[in-house]
């Protein structure tokens, strides 16, 4: 059984660089950091709050037929 390798190689997916903070300063780096943590929170938050419910109603139905 013979394997085909195609002629035309992919192009690997780049990652994009980092481009460096020349000229911010402190505060500006500091506040975009505390705005990067406070979208990742909000975005937690909202995994939860579709997330919980539906565990807690798993569980509870667990328990439920164990327990019956």
């Amino acid at each position: 059984m013979a394997v085909e390798h195609p002629r035309v190689a992919a192009a690997q997916p780049s990652t994009p660089i980092p481009v460096p903070l020349t000229g911010t300063t402190f505060e500006e780096r500091w506040a975009a950091w505390e705005a990067k943590g406070a979208a990742h929170d909000r975005a937690l938050r909202r995994k939860l709050a579709l997330a919980a419910p539906i565990a807690i109603i798993v569980v509870a139905i667990t328990l439920f037929a164990l327990l019956r």
